[in-house]
């Protein structure tokens, strides 16, 4: 066996920061190359054997073992439990450590984790990789090998000393990626609850991310469009100031107010524009989808009209039903007038209703209350 790992499984170790899926082949290939027999990447605390999962990578281990180790085995493990966290992070490296380097092999094999756990799934020793420490867990590669293929030798520890520091750096960078796809799913909710088109773009205005109604507008083949990857405008005049503002909202030093600005976007088949406002945000709030420096443009159809959630604006306000549908008459410019024939109440009725919605949102005038239920409760678009 060479000492030193061949490109290929360089290749897969570095594939799997991508691919969780693919820990399972890199641990085959290294307990191949060492003699070994299974694998399994734990992210277990050293304190109380807790934080491990049954679906945890794992490579050759019989699917009724993870479960049982999480079920009691976890709690008596010696090669990975100790009694002092504080004092054993003291001298803690990520190095690669055999079962010996921790304790005498006649002691571990008088134990009840030795006999119950790892002699029934033919273990003898462990070779483990430390990769990576948060808190009181720690994340390790354990590479099992049967009694009949000896001690790990020399040469096998030299071989998993080389590829050690390559399976740290995959295992970061899949912890980096990991958190930011999850990231990633977040933000794709959190813009997608808009009622508004919105588009992120980079500093030379490409897609980097479209929400769900900004991909409807695009689809409609209206006024809006994307050309070479950038958000444009079907009229080339419309474009050169699209552009424009873009190009502001890019080139805004972190000293100014980086707005780009906002236009009207008229066609021919709508009776009001589309509004569009285009500013820079802070480009961590959106570095899944655009690192470096992030344009939202903010797309609003003024054609659609807008509902409220009637439930959220009764829980905030304490009003009862009743006041609810008066607040959203209102807030939908109808009179009070109007507002009492269309809910069948009569004018006084909607008067007092009127007043006690005043009272219990602190507000004193209507044009107030449209106000105050816009920016407390948000709206949602209707088509």
């Amino acid at each position: 066996m060479s000492a030193r790992p061949n490109s290929d499984i360089l290749d897969l170790i570095y594939a799997a920061a991508f691919e969780p899926a693919l820990w399972e082949p890199v641990m085959e290939r290294v307990a191949d190359a060492i003699g070994g027999g299974g694998g399994w990447l734990s992210q277990l605390s050293v304190a109380d054997g807790s934080g491990g999962q049954d679906d945890d990578p794992m490579a050759r281990i019989d699917p009724v073992w993870p479960q049982r180790y999480l079920d009691h085995f976890t709690q008596c493990n010696p090669l990975h439990n100790v009694p002092d966290a504080s004092a054993y992070f003291r001298g803690w490296t990520t190095k690669v450590v055999l079962d010996t380097d921790i304790m005498a092999k006649p002691d571990l094999m008088r134990t009840e984790y030795y006999n119950d756990f790892m002699r029934p799934q033919d273990v003898h020793s462990v070779m483990m990789f430390r990769l990576a420490r948060r808190g009181d867990e720690i994340a390790v590669v354990n590479i099992t090998r049967p009694e009949r293929n000896g001690a790990f030798s020399a040469a096998d520890v030299a071989y998993a000393e080389t590829i050690h520091p390559h399976l740290i750096r995959a295992y970061e960078l899949g912890r980096r990626f990991g958190a930011t796809r999850r990231l990633s799913g977040a933000l794709t909710n959190v813009l997608d609850q808009s009622p508004h088109g919105l588009f992120l773009l980079d500093d030379d205005g490409r897609v980097r991310h479209a929400n769900r109604i900004a991909e409807r507008m695009l689809a409609q083949g209206g006024a809006l469009r994307v050309s070479a990857g950038r958000l444009t405008a079907a009229s080339p005049a419309d474009a050169r100031r699209l552009e424009g503002l873009i190009g502001r909202a890019g080139t805004a030093s972190d000293g100014e107010r980086r707005v780009g600005g906002s236009m009207a976007l008229a066609t021919p088949e709508r009776r009001l524009p589309l509004s569009l406002t285009v500013s820079s945000v802070r480009a961590e709030r959106f570095s899944p989808y655009a690192p470096g420096h992030t344009i939202m443009v903010c797309v609003t159809d003024l054609e659609v009209g807008v509902r409220v959630p009637e439930q959220k604006l009764r829980e905030l306000f304490g009003l009862t039903p009743a006041e609810t549908k008066l607040a959203l008459a209102i807030f939908d410019g109808q009179t009070p007038a109007e507002a009492a024939e269309t809910l069948g109440i009569s004018h006084n009725t909607a008067r007092n209703q009127l007043a006690r919605v005043f009272e219990k949102t602190g507000v004193n005038r209507q044009a107030s209350l449209v106000r105050l239920i816009t920016r407390s409760v948000g709206v949602e678009l209707r088509g």
